[in-house]
């Protein structure tokens, strides 16, 4: 079958988009929405299969009942038969949608087989090398290589979309509502020790992967440099990030006075409406930064040996801190014969100099 062999009037269509990735989603949000928007003026029913721990992000900008949610935590946590039941839970609400069209936008093994068994009529995937047995159709997105002007991950999902009949756009993230702190949040951080009154500088030291990471040591050196100016400095981060902000705090001297650690305790929902009220940010390539990007908070994003080309923000409110230093042909992101220079080349003066102006 061919794309031209879709069902010509769905009456109900889902998009598997389980991704573990925040920066991924946020990416795809905005193509996501339309989408929506353009199934409902079709009168066609639209659901999202989401992992679970972004539902409550997603709920601010979509329908709730659009979403279905992936518990990949719940399963991971479990074990044996238990982790067969949650997964089948699952499966069982996305097969009682009975999906005339099921498609995925990116090439992950869990997308990939929800997909397979989700039920539908027609199965489109996005993937010629990953998605073959089970699929209908398979759009032959290039996620390797692409025309210079459509590099970004945004063009591929794209893509996807078009094949199905979403008109043209031009590239942003997930709309997400601009609103102010309520009573309840403000309260919250107050009791953190964050004073909204004062200018607020967000940092972010973690990311999914160690060749992301700017140096703890820069980390330290700007955050004494910031506080010295009077800022307010506010660490975000969850799970792992708690580790890698206390090593950068083990290197500030005591006491931390105009410092706030607030790793883990906000959710993605409550950290998205505390950015409305952030000055800037600085971050490594993360979720997190794309987050406060979608939001249009001023910041600075540090790049290492990622493609600022592919994953560079979509907002005009963020700037790239990228090095000109290149890397040997044998050099790898996991494996670097020079210590990955690209990241540790960049200077906390060079990100205090590029960030002045946003704060002045």
């Amino acid at each position: 079958m061919s794309v031209a062999d879709l069902p010509q009037h769905p009456a109900r269509i889902i998009l598997v988009n389980p991704t573990r990735y925040l920066g991924n989603l946020l990416i795809a949000g905005r193509l996501i929405q339309e989408f929506a928007a353009w199934c409902a003026a079709r009168n066609i029913t639209f659901r999202l299969v989401v992992d679970a721990g972004y539902a409550e992000l997603l709920a601010l900008a979509l329908p709730p009942e659009v979403l279905i949610p992936y518990p990949r935590r719940q399963i991971k946590q479990s074990s044996g038969l238990r982790k067969l039941q949650i997964y089948l839970q699952c499966l069982r609400q996305i097969r009682a949608f009975r999906a005339d069209i099921a498609f995925n936008i990116e090439e992950d093994s869990v997308s990939h087989r929800l997909t397979q068994l989700s039920g539908a009529k027609f199965r489109l995937g996005c993937s010629s090398t990953r998605h073959g047995f089970g699929y209908n159709h398979v759009v032959p997105v290039n996620f390797a290589a692409r025309p210079a002007e459509q590099q970004h991950r945004w063009y591929s999902f794209q893509e996807v979309f078009a094949a199905l009949g979403l008109p043209p756009s031009q590239p942003g993230y997930l709309r997400l509502p601009q609103e102010p702190l309520s009573t309840q949040l403000q309260s919250h951080l107050q009791a953190l020790g964050v004073d909204t009154s004062k200018q607020q500088v967000v940092l972010h030291a973690g990311a999914t992967k160690a060749y992301k990471k700017w140096p703890q040591q820069y980390f330290a050196e700007l955050c004494q440099a910031l506080c010295r100016e009077g800022r307010q400095l506010v660490f975000i981060g969850a799970g792992q990030d708690a580790e890698e902000i206390a090593a950068v705090l083990a290197l500030v001297p005591q006491p931390h006075t105009g410092i706030v650690n607030l790793c883990n305790q906000l959710s993605l929902a409550e950290l998205a409406q505390y950015f409305g009220s952030v000055s800037a940010i600085v971050g490594n390539d993360s979720g997190p930064f794309h987050l406060a990007a979608a939001k249009g908070v001023p910041g600075l994003v540090i790049f290492g040996p990622t493609s600022v080309a592919l994953w560079g923000p979509l907002s005009p409110t963020a700037s790239v801190l990228k090095s000109s230093e290149v890397c040997s042909a044998e050099c790898t992101k996991h494996q670097c014969v020079h210590q990955h220079r690209c990241l540790t080349s960049i200077t906390p003066r060079q990100v205090l100099d590029q960030l002045a102006p946003i704060l002045r």
